[in-house]
């Protein structure tokens, strides 16, 4: 990997669904047809079967905390995506690392992330974070992003009197 470079912001809007369109997008518009997403177990399990439902016509993996041991194929069953287990992944288009990843309490290196970028050789590296996890743990000056997607979480409570 050379430099790592400052990323631009390229547009603002709120929800997931926009999150999901670009991300649909800019998966068309690279001609990536094979996608590893890496996060976290459980936290961004759901978020891999998410994204993938938006690129449901790509070949899509989940690889749990980075590790190749554990690697999830992304299939389309009877209630949507699902996951199930696959063997020797060994080259990607694209690589989507999860914002989980970085939180402290799931213990993941950044080194094993890179280790492991540099093992799939992606033509794209992809960051899906919220609350600026990646900028906040510093992952944005170790990964060399093509792409950082940040979302906001404001959330509302309400109840009967």
């Amino acid at each position: 990997m050379g430099d790592i470079m400052t990323l631009k912001l390229l547009k603002e809007e709120n929800g997931l669904s926009p999150m999901l369109r670009e991300f649909r997008t800019l998966v068309r518009d690279s001609n990536i047809e094979k996608v590893a997403f890496v996060g976290s177990v459980g936290v961004c399990q759901p978020f891999a079967e998410l994204f993938g439902y938006a690129i449901r016509d790509k070949e899509c993996y989940f690889i749990p905390d980075g590790d190749l041991n554990k690697v999830k194929k992304l299939v389309i069953k009877d209630i949507g995506m699902q996951m199930e287990d696959f063997e020797n992944l060994n080259k990607v288009d694209a690589i989507v690392l999860f914002g989980g990843l970085a939180m402290p309490k799931y213990g993941v290196e950044v080194d094993k992330i890179k280790e492991l970028i540099n093992k799939l050789s992606p033509k794209k590296v992809i960051g899906v974070c919220f609350m600026s996890i990646f900028q906040k743990a510093g992952w944005d000056k170790e990964i060399d992003f093509d792409y950082l997607m940040d979302g906001f979480i404001k959330v509302s409570i309400y109840c009967k009197d």
